[in-house]
């Protein structure tokens, strides 16, 4: 049998093992959709937990965590509303690159293009629990998502999934946070991305070092580099050698860019479809503050929030903002200035 088929079993068993929880917890509705506990970090009093920015509204602060899958070929630029979203994950399939954009904190409006699920997204955002916001995918990665711990949105709920004039399909479907965020359930908190910083604390760990620019192969046929600003407080994020430029003209540019090394395979329902490993442990990049430290990520089970640790063993602590996590293949070339 062969590796790729092996893992992506090991995809299907985690998530099947994520079914069985959810379906043999004991209690209401409610308690068995309840995500796992927050892990015991720290952070700073009356702040969010993705973003570690104060809060400024307590009904933002209680409510559920909305996940959006966004596209990113060049067809879809420039997309709207990224730029407001506490976390990005980018991840290949196909050749090209695709978001899951998390929100808590904030909102945007508008929110697209929105597209297809991908295999890892149920596990990547799985602790943060809430809404997920997708449009379409074969019905074997659709089986992937765990009943009970999501509330799906797709492109069947019109309500809140428009098709926009001006944009061919299917780069055209949008939606807004406020409509997205009134389909969750009720208020469930996600636990917290990270241990974050009191606010003007230096970013550091162990073996920091200065970093001001990174180039690195965000798919086989994609690069994204960023350049560091300090005025600014982030990384001006370009795309195949271009400023990645939104809707209203902002330029993405996220406060914390963490290079996750996992592993990718193909899935077995869909050949042409690869997804990264993001269950076990490898190595990461963490880029903050015009420093870089380097570590190591860890996730034992799809229910836990992923760990980024330097080279020391703690708890990498990264300054309050958004922050994008690549997920790229090991060994690829990582270029830091």
């Amino acid at each position: 049998m062969s590796q790729r088929r092996l893992s992506t079993r090991r995809l299907l068993a985690a998530l099947s093992c994520v079914v069985a929880l959810v379906a043999g917890c004991s209690g209401d509705d409610d308690e068995a959709a309840a995500p796992p506990p927050a892990p015991t970090t720290t952070l700073p009093p009356n702040t969010y937990p993705l973003s570690g920015r104060p809060i400024d509204d307590p009904a933002k602060a209680a409510r559920a965590a909305l996940s959006v899958k966004i596209d990113n070929n060049s067809a879809s630029r420039p997309q709207a509303g990224i730029d407001k979203a506490d976390v990005i994950y980018e991840e290949f399939t196909e050749g090209i690159t695709r978001f899951v954009v998390v929100f808590h904190s904030t909102d945007a409006d508008p929110v697209g293009p929105v597209r297809s699920i991908r295999p890892a997204d149920p596990v990547i955002i799985f602790p943060l629990s809430g809404v997920f916001a997708f449009s379409g995918g074969s019905p074997a990665i659709r089986s992937l998502v765990p009943p009970g711990v999501f509330t799906v949105v797709d492109e069947n709920s019109t309500d809140v999934m428009r098709r926009r004039s001006g944009r061919s399909a299917p780069y055209n479907l949008y939606s807004t946070t406020q409509g997205l965020f009134g389909k969750a359930p009720g208020p469930k908190p996600p636990p917290r991305l990270a241990e974050f910083l009191a606010r003007g604390t230096p970013f550091g760990g162990a073996g920091a070092v200065p970093a001001t620019r990174i180039n690195l192969p965000a798919a086989p046929g994609v690069s994204a580099g960023y350049e560091w600003d300090a005025a600014a407080g982030g990384w001006k994020r370009s795309t195949d050698g271009r400023p990645h430029a939104l809707e209203g003209g902002a330029q993405l540019a996220p406060n914390n860019v963490i290079v996750q090394f996992a592993p990718y395979s193909r899935f077995s329902g869909d050949s042409k479809v690869q997804y990264p490993e993001v269950i076990g442990s490898g190595e990461a990049w963490v880029f903050a503050g015009g420093q870089v430290v380097k570590g190591r990520w860890a996730k034992a089970g799809p229910g836990d929030v992923t760990a980024f640790t330097d080279s020391a063993g703690a708890p990498i602590k990264l300054p309050p903002g958004q922050t994008l996590v690549h997920l790229i293949e090991p060994g690829s070339t990582v270029t830091v200035t």
